[in-house]
């Protein structure tokens, strides 16, 4: 017998919201399968817990089956997965719906051509770097991630001001879509069903280099912009790498690394009190909320972070070997740059890496200089040269 499984995208869960294409499908399967909220798109339909569908249908003597699915069976759905356990059975056949971020910008009148899209539903993660670098983010939220949770993280990182719109239980009869700030909305009851779309009406530009005169200085020391794109550049950050900055000082290089890891997070690890409020200053100056400032002293500072993807070490205390450790230890392939001045230093980090087993270690001695004008002349005044060793990856990384 040919089997025919039809996975439908049943928008909001309303007969009304069904596209046409959709409700026919719903109409001639000869068994509907669907989570409880979505059984009233058909009389006959059978409540069926999601996990369980692909075997209920294979079970089926059924000719066709449809299998609903909330929302767009494209959009952040577990379409995929029914398709993977159906495909060798049958024909797999996916219809579309509507998804709740067109339900919801809809509903607010707001487009959603320029919106990032981000989904916290099952998922680890947070939105600090989505709404540092994006005017308008769009987020499910589910799990620990609940709208209230979301708004109260982002008015403790100093975003509670941001504009937000919330919306729960979007299409049913108990639909609620309030606009309030980030902070009113924290302590605003919320159920599970809900979304958000956050505004950010000056997001920083994660494309654009982080440069010296952007920063706040004080009396701490502060790696150069042309240091700091080196040094970038050969850690190989990705967009959603964790990322370790360890002696953070300022945080020019926190921040440069956090527009790298745009959906990822940077943990600055600063020890001096003068230093960690600069790096607040300049976190809030330069809008990278994705940086997590750790006060303390490295390595122990560093054995409850998470594990790195990428590791920059620009002041160690005297530690750097311990701290070379504990990242090998927390994740072999991670990428790791030191940045050093002095010769025993140079020494010291290589010697470390390659102990330690770091693949592809590298050394680049660094040596700027900058044009300075002098009447009609101009004049180059030469900066520290520094050494950049980095090292660490796997399988050619």
């Amino acid at each position: 017998m040919a089997r025919h499984f039809t996975i439908v995208g049943a928008g909001m869960g309303a007969p009304e919201g069904l596209t046409g294409e959709a409700a026919a499908a719903i109409a001639a399967a000869g068994l509907v399968l669907a989570a409880p909220r979505l059984t009233r798109l058909r009389a006959d339909a059978e409540s069926c817990p999601f996990g369980e569908m692909p075997a209920r249908a294979l079970a089926s003597d059924a000719e066709t089956v449809a299998l609903l699915v909330s929302g767009d069976a494209g959009f952040f759905s577990a379409a995929g997965m029914l398709r993977a356990a159906l495909a060798p059975h049958g024909d797999v056949e996916t219809v579309c719906g509507l998804s709740s971020l067109q339900y919801f910008c809809a509903k607010l009148g707001v487009a959603y051509d320029d919106v990032c899209v981000r989904s916290l539903h099952g998922r680890a993660g947070s939105l600090f770097g989505a709404v540092s670098y994006h005017q308008k983010v769009f987020a499910l939220t589910g799990g620990t991630h609940t709208a209230s949770a979301v708004c109260r993280a982002l008015a403790d990182a100093g975003l509670g001001g941001l504009t937000v719109h919330l919306g729960e239980n979007l299409g049913a009869a108990d639909e609620r879509i309030v606009t309030d700030t980030a902070a009113a909305l924290a302590d605003t009851p919320c159920g599970a069903l809900a979304v958000l779309l956050i505004e950010n009406p000056a997001p920083a530009d994660a494309r654009e280099p982080v440069r010296d005169e952007m920063l706040t200085r004080g009396a701490v020391p502060m790696t150069k912009e042309e240091v700091r794109w080196v040094s970038a550049a050969k850690l190989a950050v990705r967009p959603r790498d964790t990322v370790w900055d360890v002696g953070a000082g300022t945080g020019a290089v926190a921040l440069e690394l956090a527009r790298k890891a745009c959906d990822g997070a940077v943990c600055a690890v600063e020890r001096n009190a003068e230093a960690v409020a600069l790096l607040r200053q300049n976190r809030q100056k330069l809008g990278g909320y994705n940086v997590q400032i750790v006060e303390g002293e490295a390595p122990g500072a560093l054995e409850e972070l998470p594990a790195p993807d990428a590791v920059f070490v620009g002041g160690s205390g005297g530690e750097l070997r311990r701290i070379l450790e504990l990242v090998k230890r927390k994740n072999p392939a991670a990428r790791v740059v030191v940045n050093a001045i002095a010769l025993e230093t140079l020494h010291e980090a290589r010697t470390a890496l390659i102990e330690l087993g770091f693949a592809h270690v590298e050394t680049v001695q660094l040596a700027a200089s900058r044009g300075k004008a002098a009447g009609p002349y101009t004049l180059l005044t030469a900066n520290n040269p520094v050494f950049i060793l980095s090292g660490g990856g796997e399988n050619g990384e």
